[in-house]
């Protein structure tokens, strides 16, 4: 029963269902479709999904996965690759990971008031490549934008969901609230595992700490940024510049210390749009400076 509610539930939300009792448009054709479950029946059959539930529909939804990538790849020679300014990421298999806040307008399970409003605040993860959502994780509007936890359980979710052997060669991203000592240390020990090459790159805050590594950066340090077409912006607009030897070996000795010793630090700086929010040091000098932190792996066979 609950695996023909579920199924129901798919296509409905296949053709485009937002809500249960869209269920309403597969009851409607009856002769394409067969007998198709009550709003009531539906919203009983989600009640009653326990864990268990929950990894059986993971292992199915991961088994179809498999299929449809086999598919993709026989017809394409590969899957899509990640598409980056003019270029591509070759064979690299991209997984971005993104919170976001879904408004609620009554007092649903879980809604809590949160720096936008109120409503939930789930974390999900996206294949850049064939751009599929792999993992939704429900939570309150409490949620920590930075809970290790959290992440860590959706990028392990994640790999997991891509088809073997595509989660040998992987690129995690996220923005800078996952930046935690707790998750990048995991994604080391991911790295770290026979067989696997994994790269990330995190945002990464803007502290007193990367500043005070900027202020005495030379002007020709800094290099291009490329466009969307891949040509060379001019370095009056935008630059790019790394970090990691000044914050390591600087005067004051190493400053990431405790942190994968493969990590860069790399900084963007561009000319800040209107109302744009700066820190003094970019009201000073007049650009808007961006940190993010990249790490990898060497393949170990």
């Amino acid at each position: 029963m609950l695996s023909s509610v579920l199924a129901d539930t798919a296509v409905m939300i296949a053709d485009g269902g937002r809500v249960l009792s869209d269920l309403a448009t597969l009851r409607d054709q009856g002769e394409l479709f067969g007998p198709v479950a009550s709003d009531p029946t539906l919203r009983r059959a989600l009640s009653e999904i326990d864990s268990l539930a929950l990894d059986r529909i993971a292992a199915a939804r991961a088994t179809v996965r498999r299929k449809v990538w086999q598919l993709i790849a026989a017809r394409h020679g590969g899957i899509p690759a990640s598409p980056v300014a003019d270029r591509d990421l070759g064979k690299q298999i991209v997984i971005r990971l993104d919170a976001t806040m879904i408004p609620s307008h009554s007092d649903k399970e879980g809604a809590a008031a949160n720096f936008k409003g109120y409503g939930h605040h789930p974390l999900a993860s996206f294949c850049d490549n064939t751009g599929e959502a792999l993992v939704v994780t429900l939570r309150p509007g409490t949620a920590g934008s930075n809970t290790a936890r959290d992440h860590i359980d959706v990028a392990d979710a994640s790999i997991t969901a891509v088809p073997w052997p595509y989660r040998r060669n992987l690129l995690i991203t996220t923005d800078g609230a996952r930046a935690t000592h707790y998750f990048i240390d995991h994604l080391h020990d991911l790295a770290a595992k026979r067989g696997q090459h994994l790269e990330y790159s995190i945002g990464w805050e803007l502290g007193e700490r990367e500043q005070g590594a900027i202020t005495p950066l030379p002007q020709d340090v800094w290099d291009h940024v490329t466009d969307a077409d891949g040509k060379a912006r001019s370095l009056d607009d935008a630059g790019v510049a790394e970090l990691t030897g000044l914050l390591r070996r600087s005067v004051g000795g190493d400053q990431l210390a405790g942190w994968p010793q493969t990590m860069r630090i790399i900084c963007r700086r561009e000319r800040p749009g209107s109302g744009a929010q700066l820190s003094l040091l970019e009201e000073a000098d007049g650009w808007r400076y961006s940190v993010s932190i990249q790490g990898w792996s060497r393949v170990r066979r």
